[in-house]
């Protein structure tokens, strides 16, 4: 039941972020003609991140391989958050690096409420 509660509140604090950042982006364009605040967001990768982010924060020490490269844990979770904030920076990409966040934002406060309990 755990995961699922991490799964479904990666997957709508994605949406929040991701909604929040496109009316963002949106008010503040010059030229609003061209591009509307609506869009839509498919997948589930924000409630991924939100699991990965969970592991990667609970062991930072544990090698996970990444393409067949073993990577501590701290630093996939470090490439994941950069690689993230670039595609926010960048703008004009297919996938919502803020939606990503979102999920990310959940797995650290997860592991934030976890540690207090222990």
């Amino acid at each position: 039941m755990f995961l699922l509660k991490m799964y479904v509140g990666g997957a709508v604090s994605g949406s929040i972020f991701y909604l929040v950042h496109k009316a963002f982006v949106y008010y503040n364009q010059g030229d609003r003609g061209w591009s509307s605040p609506r869009g839509f967001a498919l997948g589930a990768s924000a409630a991924v991140n939100a699991i990965i982010l969970l592991y990667v924060s609970l062991f930072p020490r544990s090698v996970i391989y990444y393409n067949f490269i073993p990577l501590p844990a701290a630093m996939l979770g470090a490439i994941m958050i950069g690689t993230d904030l670039c595609i926010v920076y960048k703008g004009d990409s297919k996938i919502s690096g803020a939606g990503h966040l979102g999920g990310a934002f959940v797995g650290l406060v997860v592991c934030a409420r976890i540690r207090r309990w222990i």
